[in-house]
């Protein structure tokens, strides 16, 4: 037969705070797995698409160079700065065209920008800047020839259509527009091509 232990009043308030304290202890040690498990994975994720992405590059110059064909390291770097300019777009693919060309020029001047990093492929990689971008994100053809259009345009020095403050965007499933500054005011320019 069980008997009731009567512990003093002191007594359980300090084995009921224990309790709590050990139940919020477990809680954040069980975060921090589980934050810790999500940073490993991401890692490993973004690790892989590197590798994926360098093995290509290699046997792509290895399979010129096997056919006697000069490697163009500018051809290069073009293609895989048009690879991750159609993985952003690939998240907004269902905007216009001329909405996709917008969206481009924002990421352009986010390179150009003192502010931003200095290749286009940091500036994408930059966590929670683009609308559904993914890394994994696939190539598709048409978002890739318009990246390539847009990009050589950039590169070339061709006329600018907006200036390169332009850096902030605003976007809807019905358009794309993009802003020189962070929030909406009375000194807020807005652009967007149309054509």
């Amino acid at each position: 037969m069980l008997r009731e232990i009567k512990m003093p009043e002191k007594t359980r308030w300090v084995a009921s705070m224990a309790c709590k304290y050990a139940l919020v202890l477990l809680g954040a040690v069980l975060y921090t797995l589980l934050v810790a498990r999500g940073a490993e994975a991401k890692a490993a994720r973004k690790y892989e698409a590197w590798q994926e992405r360098w093995v290509n590059e290699y046997i792509t110059q290895q399979e010129a160079a096997r056919l006697g064909m000069p490697v163009d390291p500018q051809e290069a770097q073009l293609d895989a700065e048009a690879q991750a300019l159609a993985r952003v777009l690939y998240g907004v693919k269902d905007n216009s065209t001329d909405d996709l060309r917008t969206y481009c020029w924002c990421v352009f001047n986010r390179v150009d920008s003192p502010d931003y990093a200095d290749t286009l492929e940091e500036v994408i990689e930059q966590p929670s800047q683009w609308m559904r971008y993914d890394p994994e994100n696939p190539v598709i053809e048409s978002l890739y020839q318009l990246a390539r259009e847009e990009l050589e345009a950039w590169h070339n020095g061709a006329t600018r259509p907006c200036s390169a403050d332009f850096i902030y965007m605003t976007w809807s499933p019905l358009e794309i527009v993009l802003r020189n500054t962070w929030t909406n005011g009375s000194s807020t320019r807005y652009w967007r091509i149309k054509e």
